[in-house]
């Protein structure tokens, strides 16, 4: 056959979806490449931020997936030419459908290992994606190796398919090639593959982003304060300080496991209140060990020479719905002003404190060389205390 019909063509907008989809693939393969070779060169910042630009590619495959198989069902693709042979027919439906599967199973299964490894997926750090499954380090194995798995099979079939498509315009010249060519939908491909790699594959290699705020050196690291006022007797096993950072445009939590507080507050007695709090560096926990090794580190928390961080304040005032503690947080000994706003309960001799800080990472000299980079790694945290006590009066 050396001529096709016209309706034995693929619909236009079926050309364009099969060639965005193929460039993403590629552009998938070359991004998860770059962010090995950053994982290999140490740059932690341009690895976080290749493998958010990977999942983010990953999700738009999926939805592309959606729309090219909705579109599928509705616009029936033109029928291959009776010369093939049937065995032909059925590899290419096959070939086509597993091609599907993957296109659905290989971003799900990467969605599924990320939100297992405590890494909520953000698209292209616009909006955060839903979570659907807990933190889990043994899940994420078995997705990661899933992942890993289905991405050769893809390449299998991929290449099976290409060769298929190079063996009917080379070789039987039967023009089937043709059926899903066309200029507008190649040039798509090599637009999507070109500009993917120069804009995505840049992701983290520049900060534009400086520590303006740096906190003061620390003169009372040892010395606590003190207060004529009875000190409060907190119920660890139901009292919390928990964390909410930004990581590529999706939130992540945390939590300081280990801490002791002196907490001595009266609303009637505000000028002889003082709160004084002992952060243990190393305690963090945020459900994936990887994060927690970098939070530990000299740009972070430093916490091999700075195992312990503090919240001092005796500067109290009353506000409409509860009061504002006026302290200072100190990291790595540094200094830096601080206000606690909270609330409590009290019923008898028991206390329940609810209290947030939103606190600036960069003023407090956290997350500082290659991390300052805000775009992947957000500046604000909010920080959220909880203690169950009972004061002796």
């Amino acid at each position: 056959m050396s001529q096709l019909e016209p309706n034995n063509h693929y619909s236009p907008v079926a050309k364009m979806l099969h060639w965005l989809v193929a460039g993403m693939i590629v552009l998938q393969f070359v991004l998860a490449k770059m962010a090995d070779i950053a994982s290999d060169e140490g740059s932690a910042v341009r690895e976080l931020a290749l493998l958010a630009n990977h999942k983010s590619v990953g999700i738009t495959i999926l939805a592309l997936a959606i729309v090219r198989l909705v579109w599928r069902q509705k616009n029936q693709p033109p029928a291959l030419p009776d010369a093939i042979p049937q065995w032909q027919v059925t590899a290419s439906q096959l070939s086509h459908w597993s091609l599907y599967a993957l296109l659905f199973a290989m971003p799900i299964t990467g969605w599924l290992m990320s939100s297992a490894s405590a890494y909520s997926v953000s698209w292209f750090n616009l909006f955060q994606l839903p979570v659907f499954v807990a933190p889990n380090p043994e899940a994420k194995e078995v997705f990661q190796e899933t992942h890993e798995t289905l991405s050769k099979l893809l390449v299998l079939v991929a290449t099976v398919h290409i060769g298929a498509a190079i063996k009917h315009a080379l070789i039987d010249k039967d023009r089937v090639l043709q059926r899903m060519v066309s200029t507008v939908s190649v040039v798509a491909f090599a637009v999507t593959v070109a500009l993917g790699v120069s804009w995505l594959g840049a992701a983290g290699t520049n900060s534009d982003t400086a520590l303006t705020a740096a906190p003061a050196e620390a003169d009372f690291v040892s010395s606590a304060i003190t207060s004529a006022l009875p000190i409060w007797q907190i119920d660890y096993a139901a009292s919390y300080i928990k964390f909410v950072g930004d990581q590529a445009g999706a939130a992540f939590e945390g939590s300081w496991e280990s801490w002791s507080a002196d907490l001595q507050f009266s609303s009637e007695q505000l000028g002889d209140s003082a709160f004084d709090v002992i952060v243990d560096a190393t305690s963090a926990e945020t459900q994936d060990n990887d994060r927690d090794v970098t939070l530990a580190d000299p740009e972070w928390f430093d916490s091999v020479n700075f195992p312990e961080a503090y919240f001092r304040a005796s500067n109290f005032s009353a506000t409409d719905g509860g009061h504002i503690a006026d302290g200072q947080l100190i990291i790595k000994n540094l200094a830096s002003p601080v206000k606690l706003a909270f609330t409590i309960v009290a019923d008898g001799d028991a206390r329940v404190l609810n209290g947030t800080a939103q606190l600036d990472r960069l003023a407090l000299g956290v997350g500082i060389g290659e991390w300052e980079d805000t775009e992947w790694v957000g500046k604000d945290v909010t920080v959220e205390v909880h203690v169950e006590a009972f004061v002796n009066d």
